[in-house]
């Protein structure tokens, strides 16, 4: 049974229309129609990124607070360690990409998918989502996930070591992923999981309630 859900709205890009993005971000941030390559390792700021393919980008310990992202596609790049809080998503790619240590706070996403990445002992917080919310193929070991989880789609993914502390969790589809190992399971009332899943948590579900097994 395919993932409940529609497919996210793909960023509003047009390659031609792009140029190159400056080597260095001051505290200000805009990019705005860019086409990003470079490093920014350890770049801090506040602003907006708007319009941008970043592909094969360093933005490992970027440190951005508020950031508003819109129309952006992330390829093949690193964010690893990066803290990116206050951020508001709407229509952004992130695939093939390094997010070991990203930590993100967002108080509003619409139309994100994030694929093919390795996203473990990091954070995401999750305020308020709107349209599809999509991660696939991606690993979550030490990452807790916490804030409002409702109809967002697990598609594929291994959440062995993951630490889930979801405010709610309504049609948060998880039928395709793996959730042996993971924990507070019991937060994430209301999500959808097969009756396989149901019984290979049944132990992990009755630790977290408090059952002693005999």
């Amino acid at each position: 049974m395919p993932p409940t859900g529609t497919v996210p709205r793909a960023p509003q890009i047009e390659p031609d229309d792009l140029e190159p993005a400056d080597s260095m971000l001051d505290d200000e941030i805009d990019l705005y129609r860019n086409r990003v390559t470079g490093s920014y390792v350890g770049a801090a700021g506040r602003g907006e990124i708007a319009t941008v393919y970043a592909d094969g980008a360093d933005f490992t310990g970027t440190k951005f607070d508020p950031i508003d992202l819109s129309d952006v596609r992330i390829e093949r790049s690193d964010l690893a360690g990066a803290r990116w809080e206050g951020a508001s998503a709407r229509r952004v790619e992130i695939s093939d990409s390094r997010l070991v240590g990203f930590r993100l706070i967002a108080t509003f996403v619409e139309d994100v998918l994030i694929s093919g990445c390795r996203w473990d002992a990091g954070g995401l917080y999750l305020r308020r989502g709107k349209g599809s919310v999509v991660f696939r193929d991606c690993t979550f070991s030490g990452t807790t996930l916490r804030g409002d989880l409702s109809g967002v789609v697990f598609d594929g993914c291994d959440l062995n070591g993951a630490e889930f502390s979801a405010d709610a969790a309504r049609k948060c589809d998880l039928r395709t992923s793996r959730m042996m190992g993971a924990r507070g399971l019991t937060t994430l009332r209301g999500a959808i999981i097969t009756a396989d899943q149901a019984l290979s948590i049944a132990d992990l579900l009755a630790v977290e309630l408090g059952f002693t097994l005999g």
